[in-house]
């Protein structure tokens, strides 16, 4: 089994930190970069999008939400959606915030690649104050989620992390002490440490 990944895919990381905390810290990672259209990528996804997850007999599944039933559905080891009941459903909701704050992100983040001049500047503060309400709704929820770990702590967990990287100007640390100080002990832990979001070439 070989999951592809990226160096900077946080939907890509929250699936890398499940299988480690899972106990699947070996199963092969390639690091692609799916802006390039690899085609290594396009091979088994068509839409050239990590994460995806290609199974010894050549079953590919993509999007991170399936490849986390997946592991969760058919790999041993602790389980981190429950099986039924409201904590089930509060779980979810966590991974589909975790979720959203990513994609709302990587809005304002492609808008500033377009040339200077092209750029929509209205689009960018519009999505930012979207990113973040969004933040403020994972303090809340952070807060009734609780243990133990689960992909919507995972899921949340690497949204910020992805904000941390991506928007370092929100300094949303400011806004959320909690989140902060919770934020902080996921960050610590080794499936965390271990798939720290990097560019190719700035790696430490």
């Amino acid at each position: 089994m070989k999951l592809i990944s990226s160096t900077t895919s946080p939907f890509s990381r929250k699936v890398r930190v499940l299988l480690i905390e899972k106990g699947f810290p070996d199963i092969e990672i390639e690091m692609l970069n799916p802006w390039e259209d690899p085609e290594e990528l396009v091979a088994v996804n068509p839409f050239s999008r990590v994460p995806a997850l290609v199974l010894n007999n050549g079953v590919v599944f993509y999007d991170s939400q399936l490849i986390v039933e997946y592991i969760e559905n058919t790999m041993q080891g602790p389980k981190f959606i429950p099986s039924s009941g409201a904590a089930r459903w509060l779980v979810l909701q966590g991974q589909a915030l975790g979720d959203n704050l990513i994609e709302v992100g990587i809005r304002p983040l492609l808008e500033r690649r377009r040339p200077e001049g092209k750029q929509i500047k209205e689009k960018i503060i519009r999505d930012e104050i979207v990113l973040a309400r969004g933040i403020g709704a994972a303090a809340k929820l952070v807060r009734v989620m609780e243990p133990p770990l689960s992909i919507g702590h995972i899921a949340i967990a690497c949204a910020l992390g992805f904000i941390d990287f991506r928007f370092p100007h929100l300094k949303w640390r400011d806004h959320h002490p909690r989140l902060s100080a919770w934020y902080q002990d996921m960050r610590l832990r080794p499936s965390m440490q271990a798939t720290v979001p990097f560019e190719p070439d700035k790696k430490a």
